[in-house]
């Protein structure tokens, strides 16, 4: 096997740069297809790099102006080796530059094979390497070496700026086209919606609050109000849930979605008209793109292998039924409940341990470039506080790092006020959602009322048929 040479194609290669020397639009193109490292053999990678050179210094490009170039800055030696013919073979080799594409798609895809080889011998020598407890962590280190590779065939490594300030001001001007319209993954409610411009890409999200005000409640109706609208409802949505099981989660969705009381649906004592409306939301989550995982015993390495799994498994969906679906939106519930690597659970404290989960998941997040809505404790200490009780950025668990690597902070607060130096509460069902931090906006109080049996959330003044 070591024996073998790698695949590669030296003719394409050849035939790349000869046409990179005739023509400016085959320079455009192979910057969006190949990088430098794509070349196989290196005179060939040195000299890509000097006419992208040129290109980028607005140099005019051609034989005679290449040649100066490599001699001025000592790089001729390296180019050209004692071979006189290589340049008139590289033009030759090129006859028409509109092939450009062609050529460097088999640059490109001989570079993967390569890549492939490459990443392969890294998986078998960490797997071999492995300790005793190690397997999983292999298994992670295998498959974010092939993802990495695969991904980065999808999307261009750089992009320059004036093309990003158009592409810029397309998306402004598309916006204000669509008043009301919202960039990101909308959560449904309309204040907290109006703050984030919805959940971002490649943002993580907290969503903290001490046992019982309503977590994944809050989670599960973001996620149902994200599949029944129509501007996301193809949207793919994956949801890791370390506390509940995958029935307990479709009770809680079909009981907010119908508003029949989760306790009738636990104990089969639905009857009437409630048939019914269990019937149409039945219906309509049918249709949804959500993939499930209960495991209730994951690591972050873990999770992150599975959420990349998820998102191959929304492409063979979008196969199967001929529409396009990706993943979108991922929700963890809930932090505390991930563990880290071996290493550090072995030698490390619990808050080195907290600290490396949340930065596993910001890591997914860009990784995958879709929001993360990761649920999170919040210690005691938030519940003797004097005042209005409102959490805060320290009332976070374990770990300071949850603070820093998070884009958004969420607290969810059930709201009282204060009358003559006693707490009373104002509304049961009321609950205020505290933006604690936000990297990319303003922070805000946001009230909900709560309807307790339902496990649902809505916007104030909202009238439902119930």
């Amino acid at each position: 096997m070591n024996n073998k040479i790698p695949p590669h194609s030296i003719e394409s290669e050849e035939a790349l740069l000869g046409a990179m020397l005739q023509s400016s639009e085959a320079i455009a193109v192979s910057l969006s297809k190949i990088r430098e490292d794509d070349f196989y053999l290196e005179r060939n990678r040195v000299f890509y790099g000097a006419i992208i050179a040129m290109y980028n210094r607005g140099l005019a490009i051609n034989t005679e102006t290449a040649l100066r170039y490599l001699k001025e800055n000592n790089i001729f030696d390296r180019v050209i080796q004692n071979d006189a013919d290589y340049l008139l073979r590289v033009i030759d080799s090129s006859p028409f530059p509109q092939n450009a594409k062609y050529y460097a798609e088999i640059v490109s895809e001989k570079s993967l094979l390569r890549d492939l080889i490459r990443v392969s011998q890294e998986i078998q020598e960490d797997a071999y390497n492995a300790t005793d407890d190690g397997a999983k962590d292999s298994a992670d280190f295998a498959e974010k070496k092939i993802f990495s590779i695969t991904q980065r065939r999808l999307d261009s490594d750089f992009i320059e700026l004036h093309t990003l300030l158009i592409d810029t001001l397309d998306a402004v001007d598309a916006r204000r086209k669509q008043v009301g319209s919202i960039s990101g993954v909308p959560s449904g409610f309309h204040g907290l919606d109006n703050i984030t411009n919805g959940f971002q890409p490649s943002d993580l999200i907290i969503l903290a609050a001490r046992p019982s005000v309503g977590k994944t409640s809050f989670a599960l109706n973001v996620v149902e109000n994200i599949v029944t609208s129509q501007v996301s409802e193809d949207y793919g949505i994956g949801i890791f849930s370390l506390e509940m099981s995958k029935i307990q989660i479709a009770e809680r969705l079909i009981a907010s979605k119908s508003r029949v009381e989760l306790e009738k649906i636990r104990k089969g004592d639905v009857r009437g008209k409630e048939w019914d409306k269990l019937g149409t939301t039945l219906n309509l989550l049918y249709k949804a793109n959500i993939l499930v995982d209960d495991s209730s015993q994951l690591t972050i390495m873990e999770l992150r292998g599975k959420a990349r799994q998820m998102k191959h498994k929304f492409k063979e969906i979008s196969r199967r039924r001929n529409k396009d679906i990706d993943l979108k939106f991922i929700v963890v519930d809930y932090l505390q409940l991930l563990s880290g690597g071996a290493n550090t659970k072995r030698s490390g404290t619990r808050e080195q341990e907290v600290a490396e989960i949340s930065r596993g998941l910001k890591a997914l997040a860009k990784e995958l470039n879709v929001p993360v809505l990761s649920l999170a404790q919040l210690s005691r200490a938030v519940e003797s506080r004097q005042g209005d009780g409102r959490p805060r950025l320290s009332d976070l668990r374990e770990s300071g790092s949850i603070e820093q690597d998070a884009d958004i902070v969420m607290f969810l607060h059930r709201f009282t006020k204060e009358k003559e130096g006693e707490k009373v509460n104002e509304a049961e069902n009321q609950i205020e959602i505290v933006i604690a931090k936000h990297r990319n906006g303003r922070l805000d109080n946001i009230k909900l009322d709560f309807l307790p049996q339902y496990t649902c959330f809505q916007n104030l003044k909202v009238v439902e048929g119930l």
